[in-house]
């Protein structure tokens, strides 16, 4: 279960909230899908991703109709998705 929220690890870029909050809604996507969908610059999501990534908040899985690419999906550590963006929100309010 992802509960265990140190404050001395680096927060969420502002966007990485509404791509982690799509995948919860929409399921495992493609980066290409998350660009077109959440209509963000490819720099932005390629960006959130690696941090999503970095914290164990998503995962890739290889898309297997296309080798080129991988699908992200929330992590299964991740028990609740509000809980985490709720605590990113506060800690944002601290600074």
């Amino acid at each position: 279960m992802y509960n265990n929220f140190d404050e001395t690890r680096i927060r969420l870029p502002e966007k990485a909230i509404p791509l982690l909050r799509y995948l919860e809604a929409n399921g495992p996507k493609t980066q290409r899908e998350l660009i077109e969908s959440l209509n963000l610059p490819t720099r932005t999501v390629r960006y959130s991703i690696r941090r999503l990534l970095e914290r164990g908040l998503i995962k890739k899985v290889p898309n297997l109709k296309d080798m080129r690419s991988v699908f992200y999906h929330i992590s299964p550590e991740v028990a609740d998705v509000e809980a985490v963006i709720a605590e990113e929100m506060r800690l944002a309010s601290l600074s």
